[in-house]
């Protein structure tokens, strides 16, 4: 009989010890996140958080993660941060059960919807979570950038770490930028405090504007993610395995982007609260080289953004000949209403998966 309970500290180990077992993904590419020494401090970013586990016979056969997010106007919403089950337990609807208990607290705490991101090569969560009635309402993607050697920055716009003076004019950037996205919450100097403040290997010395004369043209700051995960391929691809040989052999000779071997750990650094004026497209090209030359010496390898295909940034990194990954954004109402996503919002704080 399986059991469900409300995950306790002592659950900790067991559950980083399943999730090795369950990367995301398919037999030619999957991909994970090593979150020792907690698997749950991601969960503590958000202020509503809740864990459920599942027992069967004694054994912890699986969990589920959501929290319980607030719109501008108040209405409330839920984000399925992750769905795992041990492989020894699968077939025996502990996912679909999972899913339903989260979905029933999110709906009695005033929850429309849920939504969550799917790896497009993970075919089997892909599967499950349409069984659930969760429907797929748009994509984004996961962009790395790899800084590996330093980037010419061009005259015209200057880069410079942003100042508490700065914060107003940054602000004002952010909310244009994202006004009338679903899910963005305007800052105000407080939220925006609390926000930088509460990220693990973020805050104001991770933030970064490009200005031209006294106008800021663009921000952006980076996030040291490996304070909560480090990343790896439980399945390299064939054709980053070779990649990664000859580009092993002409490092010898000249800077070349680092590609990870197949369960070897590494550091990324996401970028975010980005944000750029009409004009700013060559000040953000800017401000990313300066980004790239500030961390090419250091462990990490590679500038990640997560982009839907209509945010402006786009244009920005596609200059950078980023390599990138498809993720789903799924969706399931949860008070039969007619459910839109478009443009969406992508809060940085859901991509430790």
């Amino acid at each position: 009989m399986v059991l469900f309970r409300p995950f306790v500290e002592e659950d900790n180990a067991t559950l980083l010890e399943i999730e090795k077992l369950c990367p995301q993904g398919n037999d030619k590419i999957a991909e994970a996140m090593d979150k020792s020494p907690d698997t749950i401090a991601r969960y503590r970013l958000y202020d509503n958080w809740n864990v459920l586990v599942a027992e069967d016979e004694g054994k912890i056969a699986g969990w589920i993660g959501w929290t319980l997010k607030q719109n501008l106007d108040d209405s409330k919403y839920g984000y399925l941060t992750e769905v795992i089950v041990h492989p020894d337990f699968r077939r025996k609807r502990i996912a679909t059960e999972l899913i339903k208990r989260a979905e029933m607290n999110l709906k009695e705490n005033g929850a429309a919807y849920t939504y969550g991101y799917i790896f497009e090569a993970n075919d089997a969560s892909n599967s499950m979570v349409a069984k659930n009635g969760y429907v797929k309402v748009g994509e984004m993607q996961m962009q790395a950038i790899s800084a590996y050697k330093k980037a010419n920055i061009f005259s015209g716009t200057s880069v410079r770490l942003a100042e508490r003076g700065d914060i107003q004019n940054i602000l004002d950037l952010i909310n244009n930028y994202n006004l009338g996205r679903k899910h963005f919450v305007p800052y105000t100097t407080e939220s925006f405090e609390t926000h930088i403040n509460d990220i693990p290997g973020y805050g104001m010395d991770k933030l970064w504007v490009a200005r031209s004369g006294d106008e800021i043209l663009a921000c952006a700051g980076l996030w040291d993610i490996s304070t909560l995960a480090k990343v790896y391929y439980a399945k390299e691809p064939a054709s980053m395995r070779f990649l990664g040989s000859v580009f092993n052999f002409l490092n010898r000779f000249t800077a070349m982007p680092k590609i990870p071997a197949e369960n070897e750990l590494f550091v990324n650094q996401f970028l975010t609260d980005y944000a750029l004026t009409p004009e700013g497209y060559n000040a953000m090209s800017n401000l990313i080289k300066y980004l790239n030359n500030n961390i090419v010496d250091t462990e990490s390898i590679a500038i990640v953004a997560f982009l839907t295909p209509d945010d402006p940034m786009v244009q920005v990194t596609e200059k950078f000949k980023p390599l990138a990954e498809t993720w789903n954004i799924v969706a399931k109402s949860l008070d039969s209403q007619d459910l839109s996503l478009k443009p969406l919002y992508l809060d940085i704080r859901d991509f430790i998966m």
